[in-house]
């Protein structure tokens, strides 16, 4: 996923690359190149999120965990975990519902192209869905998510 969310990228920025190309030199560019850009910018983010997870290059706030002791600090970050599984669960849910219903009612995005909604949606609940599942193989493997702060054992406080 965070590949397909390179080459998009990539795409992406040939795409404006060509566009501003010919606009410059008086040529009319594509309307599918704004439509494109604008489904990559809602795809990107949604195929890259995991795998940042995975190599723990998510944001997270430090300052509170810096203060405290590691055996406080390692069960605050137990309960950080279990609210990040619980936030992607319920984001994953409510985006599998959109896309259900999308693809249920045919709804259709209407831009330089016409695409099923469901198509453009259902990105949403695969990428919170695959972030639920690696922050529940951090906890369940008893790894640190959260970098340096996150609590190990042998830290000192």
């Amino acid at each position: 996923m965070a590949v397909a969310a390179g080459v998009l990228m990539v795409a992406m920025m040939v795409t404006i690359f060509i566009d501003v190309v010919l606009r410059n030199l008086g040529y009319q560019s594509s309307a599918h190149f704004f439509s494109f850009t604008e489904y990559a910018l809602l795809v990107m983010p949604c195929l890259g999120a995991p795998w940042l997870v995975r190599e723990k290059g998510h944001v997270y706030v430090e300052i509170l965990l810096m203060y405290l002791r590691p055996q406080l600090r390692r069960k605050f970050t137990i309960g950080i975990g279990f609210a990040c599984i619980l936030v992607c669960a319920v984001l994953a849910w409510y985006g599998f519902e959109v896309t259900l219903r999308n693809y249920s009612l045919n709804d259709v995005d209407v831009r330089s192209m016409d695409m099923p909604r469901w198509m453009v949606v259902v990105f949403i609940p695969i990428a919170f869905s695959m972030m639920a599942i690696e922050f529940s193989r951090f906890l369940w493997r008893g790894e640190n998510f959260l970098g340096d702060l996150g609590g190990q054992s042998g830290e000192t406080g």
